[in-house]
Formats: C-alpha cells, sequence, structure tokens
C-alpha cells in the first residue's frame, strides 16, 4: 500500500511538472502591420488592432527583419522571456490582390 502512494504521489509530481512548464515551452502569434522595424537592434513593432506590440528579434530571425518596412503585414511567432517577446519566426502574409478592374 505504501509503495502504491508513492507510485501515485511521483506521477502527480510528473503531471504537474510539465503542465507547469508546457506554458513556458508554447510559442504565441500575432499577425499586423509592421509600424517600426530596426535590423540594427534586432526589434520590430506590430500594430494588431488598436495595440502596438514590440518583439526582440534573436539572431535566427534577425536577417528576416532586414527585408521588412513599415506597411508590411506579417505573422509572428514568438515566446515571452523575462517580460519580453522574443519573435521565433516571422512568415510575410500574402498581399490581397486589387478588387474591381
Amino acid at each position: 500500500m505504501h509503495s502504491c502512494m508513492k507510485r501515485v504521489m511521483s506521477l502527480f509530481l510528473v503531471v504537474f511538472l510539465v503542465l507547469a512548464f508546457a506554458s513556458v515551452v508554447l510559442a504565441a502569434e500575432m499577425s499586423g502591420e509592421v509600424t517600426a522595424v530596426d535590423a540594427a537592434k534586432g526589434t520590430l513593432t506590430l500594430k494588431s488592432g488598436m495595440v502596438n506590440v514590440g518583439f526582440d528579434c534573436e539572431s535566427g530571425v534577425s536577417p528576416m527583419i532586414k527585408d521588412l518596412k513599415v506597411g508590411d503585414q506579417v505573422t509572428v511567432q514568438y515566446k515571452e522571456e523575462g517580460g519580453k517577446k522574443k519573435a521565433e519566426k516571422i512568415t510575410p502574409m500574402k498581399k490581397k490582390a486589387p478588387v474591381g478592374c
């Protein structure tokens, strides 16, 4: 009976730890219009709705921001670390074809 209780407690602890750290590992995503980009500093600012959000671009995505310009529509996959949003992947959104003749 005592060893069964240890197994249950161990399993509970493992499940708790997995759930606790899963939220840290999962990346979030935001789409919007580029309102500022500084390739030298590795920063990018997006406007989504009424909100402006700044991102620090890690070394892996820094080359991607050099081709971005204000007005571009992009999707940024990011994670939060130390209160900062760190971009992990930047994907340009396809431009809509003009409507009309």
